[in-house]
C-alpha cells in the first residue's frame, strides 16, 4: 500500500544531509510513503508436498537487509534437504530444510523488526558469515 509524499516535507527532513543527498532528493518529480507490514513467523512452513521460502513464510522488515539473502539460503537448505534422502522421502527433507532454517530466520525476522541492528559495537559474523552450502543440517 502507498501514498504520495509531501517533496518539501522530505527534502526537509535531509536538509542536515550531504549536498549529493539533497541534490538526489532535488531531482525527483514526486515521492510516495510505502507502509512496512511485518507479520510473525508462521509456526509450519510445509503442508503435504508443498514447502514456503522466503517472504512466504518469514516476511521481513527492510532493516537488516537480509530478505533476499534469506530466501537464497532458504534455496540451498531446501536442495540439500531433498538431496540429503531418498527420492521418495519429501516429509523428512521438507522437516529438515524447515528444522534447519527456523531458528535463523526468526533471529533475522526478530532483529530486522527491532531495527536496533549494528547502533552498537556488535560482530556481524553470525549475520554475514553463515555458509548456506555448509551449514548443519538439522536431524529431525
Amino acid at each position: 500500500m502507498s501514498t504520495k509524499g509531501d517533496l518539501d516535507e522530505l527534502q526537509n527532513g535531509f536538509k542536515a544531509f550531504h549536498r549529493d543527498v539533497r541534490a538526489v532528493l532535488a531531482a525527483a518529480p514526486e515521492v510516495y510513503k510505502w507502509g512496512i507490514f511485518e507479520r510473525a513467523p508462521l509456526p509450519v512452513w510445509t503442508r503435504g508436498r508443498v514447502t514456503l521460502l522466503g517472504d512466504s513464510c518469514h516476511p521481513m522488515t527492510p532493516y537488516m537487509a537480509s530478505g533476499a539473502a534469506m530466501a537464497l539460503e532458504d534455496a540451498v537448505i531446501l536442495a540439500r534437504s531433498l538431496e540429503a534422502f531418498e527420492p521418495g522421502n519429501i516429509d523428512d527433507a521438507f522437516a529438515t530444510y524447515e528444522a534447519t532454517r527456523k531458528p535463523r530466520t526468526s533471529a533475522v525476522q526478530m532483529g530486522s523488526s527491532a531495527n536496533n541492528w549494528m547502533r552498537n559495537a556488535t560482530n556481524p559474523d553470525w549475520l554475514y558469515g553463515y555458509d548456506a552450502w555448509t551449514a548443519p543440517l538439522e536431524k529431525v
